[in-house]
């Protein structure tokens, strides 16, 4: 009886060990996984700028949202935001939001009063702005 008994006892601890080593394993990806941070990085074409957040790489924790504000210089217009624009709310508004689910690479354009863009404008991606992107 007494060995049958120690058994149980045994089985049962390890039960008890291998559930807590599951739910600290279950902690430490949480809180690793809720840590990530990603890359956004903003530039704009010629005919503005990015005012909020300003223009570079900037670190946001996951699931941040971003405010995004772009002013156009004198006779331009925003015309677009162009690159990772999937988590843009609105990619036509000057003033929208950016949710950050990745590294986002983001382009403000700009086109003159009237509608012309500018050389340089109009790009899908803000590292090979050009003559040819418009």
């Amino acid at each position: 009886m007494r060995i049958a008994f120690g058994a149980r006892k045994h089985r049962h601890a390890a039960g008890v060990g291998i559930f807590l080593f599951l739910v600290a394993l279950v902690v430490v990806v949480t809180a690793c996984d809720g840590a990530r941070t990603y890359q956004l990085t903003i530039s704009s074409a010629s005919g503005g700028s990015v005012i909020t957040p300003g223009q570079g790489t900037f670190t946001y924790n996951r699931g941040t949202v971003v405010q995004l504000v772009a002013t156009p210089e004198d006779g331009y217009e925003f015309h677009s935001w162009t690159g990772d624009i999937g988590d843009i709310a609105n990619p036509n508004a000057a003033s929208t939001t950016v949710t950050m689910n990745g590294n986002y690479a983001i382009l403000a354009n700009f086109e003159t009063e009237g509608g012309t863009v500018p050389d340089g404008g109009g790009g899908a991606s803000p590292f090979t702005v050009g003559p040819d992107n418009t």
